[in-house]
């Protein structure tokens, strides 16, 4: 069951401008990839995992390594200078949903949105956030301070939500929740040299300390022998776990085409209870005809 929130909440107060966050001292900005093709595919599968543990009375609790702002306006002059969007979400924003997983990912976009224009696209603690019920909690890692402050901002109010402006990597020493059950989101930006081996060495850390959660890692599928070291790594620890693939089939000239979600401790089913969606935004993301998603276990 959805939460009931009011009104205010459905409208953004807070949307992350260029006057809002100084671009000079942050150095990744999500806003210039809001709504892109990652973000749908990301927002469905969080979806999927948060209906999932709503299907059981008791509480949970969400973990978030990497929030960032809560919050993305789509017609600022980052989003606008990218139109990343256009090819993602905008393609979904008119068209009839083909699965009621779908549906409900529209639904909750048109409530984001009330005026009927596509503007606000909500990050992932906002999804998460709609989703849960009165007793669950969400508990958001930002480490940049300017784009924590907005995210403090877009969820003043809500006693569900605690931010903490800290390195994500950070986020073991948080866990287990005293819920005992809920699911952690890493989604890094992917820019050191290095993450992918600091997000195989983060999931080992919080597994070992939250044995029982559901783990989601989002990751770009760009440099395809770095990529592999993640689910290699994640087999090691010896839990239930699936990979999925989503590329758009775009030609490759440098841009993010495909990218990745690593799932340990998945739902049962979970696979099966993607398999239409991700069929039907294989068809509407295509850029080109190598579109398509795969999914392993392991």
């Amino acid at each position: 069951m959805t939460a009931a929130w009011p009104r205010s909440l459905f409208c953004p107060r807070v949307s992350l401008r260029p006057q809002s966050v100084d671009t000079d001292s942050v150095h990744y900005q999500h806003q210039f990839h809001a709504g892109n093709f990652a973000d749908v595919f990301k927002h469905v599968v969080l979806l999927a995992v948060v209906d999932a543990l709503n299907r059981k009375p008791g509480p949970w609790c969400y973990f978030d390594t990497h929030a960032g702002a809560g919050d993305y306006d789509l017609r600022s002059d980052a989003a606008q200078r990218t139109d990343e969007a256009a090819s993602g979400v905008a393609r979904l924003w008119t068209r009839p949903a083909d699965t009621p997983l779908l549906q409900r990912y529209l639904d909750l976009l048109h409530q984001y949105n009330p005026d009927g224009s596509l503007r606000h696209y909500p990050g992932s603690p906002r999804w998460v956030a709609e989703c849960a019920r009165a007793d669950d909690r969400l508990v958001l890692c930002e480490r940049q301070p300017a784009i924590a402050t907005v995210l403090r901002q877009n969820f003043r109010g809500d006693r569900r939500v605690a931010v903490h402006q800290r390195d994500g990597y950070e986020a073991p020493g948080l866990l287990p929740p005293r819920e005992k059950r809920g699911m952690v989101l890493i989604d890094p930006p992917f820019e050191r040299p290095d993450e992918f081996r600091a997000v195989s060495e983060l999931l080992r850390q919080a597994a070992a300390r939250f044995a029982h959660g559901v783990y989601l890692v989002w990751y770009p599928l760009k440099n395809r022998h770095a990529a592999e070291r993640l689910p290699r790594a994640a087999a090691t620890l010896g839990r239930e776990g699936l990979d999925l693939h989503f590329d758009t089939g775009a030609p490759a000239q440098g841009q993010m085409h495909a990218c990745g979600m690593l799932l340990l401790n998945p739902p049962f089913g979970l696979k099966e209870a993607l398999a239409p969606t991700l069929d039907a935004l294989r068809v509407v993301l295509a850029q080109g005809p190598g579109a398509a998603w795969t999914a392993e276990s392991f």
